[in-house]
Formats: C-alpha cells, sequence, structure tokens
C-alpha cells in the first residue's frame, strides 16, 4: 500500500515537472514580430492558420501591417509574402513541436481590402466595420458586440439566416 501511494505520488510531481516546464519553455520562445506591405487598391489579404486568434483594424490608407504574437514559436512555420493580387500569410505549426503553439495576429488594413480566412481552428474579430461584411456559405455562428467587447447585441446564424 504505502509503494502504490509513493509510486503514485512521484508520477504526478514528474508529470507536473514535465508540463511546467513544456509551459516554461512555450513561453520563453515567444516571438513577436511586425511586417508592413505597401499595397496598390483594391488589394486582398489571404490569412491561412491553424490553432490562431487574428484581429482585424481598418485604416485609411494603402499600407497592410501584420504584427505576429507566436507563442512558443519553436513551433512554428511563418510566411508573409506579397504579389500584384495581394498579401498571403500562411503560418503552419510543426507537428510534434507545434502542439505547444499557439499566435495571435493583428492585421491592420485599408477599408477596401478583401479579406480570406482559412482558419483550423481559429477565430477572428474585426473592429471598424462600416458597410457590408459578406460571409458566404460559412457553417459559424455570428456575434454583434457592444463597443466595450461586451454582452450580445444579436447573434445570427447563417445556416438558418434566422436572428435570435
Amino acid at each position: 500500500m504505502f509503494r502504490r501511494v509513493m509510486s503514485t505520488m512521484l508520477k504526478r510531481s514528474v508529470e507536473s515537472a514535465v508540463q511546467a516546464t513544456a509551459q516554461t519553455a512555450a513561453a520563453a520562445t515567444s516571438k513577436t514580430f511586425v511586417q508592413r506591405f505597401e499595397v496598390t487598391l483594391p488589394t486582398t489579404i489571404y490569412v491561412r492558420a491553424s490553432q490562431s486568434q487574428v484581429t482585424v483594424r481598418r485604416r485609411h490608407g494603402t499600407l497592410v501591417e501584420l504584427s505576429a504574437s507566436l507563442r512558443a514559436s519553436f513551433g512554428w512555420e511563418l510566411a508573409a509574402e506579397q504579389d500584384e493580387a495581394g498579401v498571403y500569410i500562411v503560418a503552419k505549426r510543426k507537428a510534434l513541436m507545434g502542439t505547444l503553439s499557439s499566435a495571435n495576429f493583428t492585421l491592420i488594413v485599408p477599408p477596401e481590402a478583401n479579406l480570406v480566412f482559412h482558419l483550423t481552428p481559429g477565430s477572428v474579430r474585426i473592429f471598424d466595420i462600416d458597410g457590408k461584411l459578406t460571409i458566404p456559405g460559412a457553417p459559424l455562428e455570428l456575434e454583434a458586440l457592444r463597443a466595450n467587447g461586451h454582452a450580445p447585441i444579436k447573434a445570427i446564424s447563417p445556416r438558418s439566416s434566422v436572428e435570435k
């Protein structure tokens, strides 16, 4: 009985130590960077990422700014490039090391820019909307928040097109 209790305590201690070490390593290897792209309007911004949160803000002009904060940066492959059609941002988690990784991206884009997201999984927050927002055939639910970010005004489910 005593051996079983000691064995269980030792096992839990080792598991806790490994988890704490992994979390500390992930936090210690976080990286942040900013990249800017001068664009010709209209343009399209393509974002493909996993385990990511994307915040979009609008600002008049012809500059697209990407600010990326990568947790456990050793688990990421990140590329941001531009051509005449738009700006392409791809953030891919590496197979094993990527399980500890997550990312927050902030995009500042011109109001005329088209946005395309492919997140697996992820979330998008869009601020400063003044005009039409189109999300064709998206199997998701939208929630409009008040300016302070609290208390939803209404929720819309694109599948049913019925306001709740």
